[in-house]
């Protein structure tokens, strides 16, 4: 039978079914009623990333050929566990393009300033295949945990922030550092953020060394600092890491050789500026934060958020190019961004904090804050087990 022999109505067809109304926008676009509301879609839960959040083994052994020339501070072993602690960022689009832009600027200043020997800048925003990536802040040190381990680590994890009574918060970026860590050999560029807004001074501060170290857990809050939830959360994660044997985060441990390290205080804790350490890392580099990195750094951060410079045009290619996918945004998303500066911009950015992820191996699970009646923040009254909380 050809084209020509079919009807212009099928049977599964109801003679008796309404038709779209078409709505006129225009001299020239017709648009029916069914496809004129677009509204956007509820985000996701929580626990729907955590499936997707760790990439697959492509080898048996660890490969820094794989991963950019990273190593692992952890090598991969059979019957361990790598683990982490942490908060996760989904920046909003808005976010992210500021973010971009600030790392996209920065590799051009960078690659301007010295084209033959170019400091890399590799971007935490996007996955090598250039796909968004949350962003975080750790609460825990890359730890290994056994077999054995394993479940009751997680499970202590969830009684400790179930009964913290630590309600879902909000933090700002409060300036933008560069940390360098021996365990890894490379430079973080990372926003250091606080719970307390008011004590937000705004400022960078890229002459800023790590403090990660082994020790004893921070001294316990008060109203002065600008991060009680996240220290909380912290004496927290660290009494649980260092029941399993593994090391505290952001403690310091008295040198052995330095006699200037801090002395215990009158409650028996060494003296550690905690409060300031907490941060989420946006990129990182293998080039030590030398004094021309740092004002490179503070030039662009203070520059305007819309503004380029002006060696630009002829080294965009470089930028484009560069290992960390970092590419230049167009003129008119940089022209439509509303702030005066990328720091204005990083300003008025908010983290709000829900939970807590723990990461044991490849599995990611979501621990909720509770408000202040002891329930989940979601409205129910158990943690989440499943993709939906069911």
């Amino acid at each position: 039978m050809g084209l020509v022999d079919y009807s212009d109505s099928s049977e599964s067809e109801e003679p008796n079914s309404p038709r779209a109304k078409k709505q006129k926008i225009s001299d020239n676009q017709v648009i029916t009623t069914s496809t004129a509301k677009s509204e956007l879609p509820p985000p996701l839960p929580s626990a729907f990333h955590d499936l997707y959040a760790s990439t697959v083994r492509v080898s048996a052994s660890d490969d820094p050929t794989l991963h950019q020339g990273r190593k692992r501070v952890n090598p991969h072993k059979v019957g361990s566990w790598p683990s982490h602690l942490y908060i996760e960022w989904h920046p909003t689009p808005t976010e992210r393009t500021t973010l971009t832009t600030l790392l996209s600027n920065l590799q051009s200043t960078l690659t301007a300033l010295s084209p033959s020997t170019s400091i890399s800048i590799i971007s935490f925003l996007t996955s090598d295949l250039g796909a968004p990536q949350p962003l975080h802040i750790s609460l825990s040190r890359p730890i290994v945990l056994s077999t054995a381990q394993k479940d009751d680590f997680l499970s202590t994890i969830e009684r400790s922030v179930r009964s913290s009574g630590i309600a879902p918060f909000n933090l700002t970026p409060a300036g933008l550092e560069w940390h360098r860590t021996e365990e890894s050999a490379r430079s973080f560029l990372v926003l250091r953020v606080t719970g307390n807004p008011a004590l937000n001074t705004g400022h960078s501060n890229s002459n800023s060394n790590s403090k990660e170290g082994k020790g004893t857990e921070p001294p316990k809050t008060d109203a002065s600092e600008s991060n009680p939830q996240l220290t909380a959360l912290l004496r927290r994660a660290n009494t649980a890491v260092t029941a399993f044997g593994q090391p505290a985060l952001y403690a310091l441990a008295r040198s052995r050789t330095d006699s200037s390290a801090p002395s215990p205080n009158s409650s028996g804790r060494e003296t550690v500026d905690v409060d300031n350490a907490f941060h989420i890392s946006i990129a990182w580099s293998f080039a030590a934060p030398s004094a021309e990195l740092r004002r490179a750094t503070e030039d662009v951060f203070t520059s305007a958020v819309n503004a380029r410079p002006s060696f630009h045009k002829t080294d965009e290619s470089n930028a484009k190019a560069s290992p960390g996918g970092i590419k230049t945004l167009d003129d008119e998303t940089l022209t439509n961004t509303l702030s005066t500066t990328i720091k204005d911009a990083v300003g008025v950015m908010r983290v709000r904090v829900e939970g807590i992820k723990a990461k044991i191996g490849n599995i990611v699970t979501h621990v909720p804050l509770h408000d202040a009646r002891g329930r989940r923040n979601d409205g129910s009254s158990e943690g989440v087990r499943g993709l939906f909380g069911i």
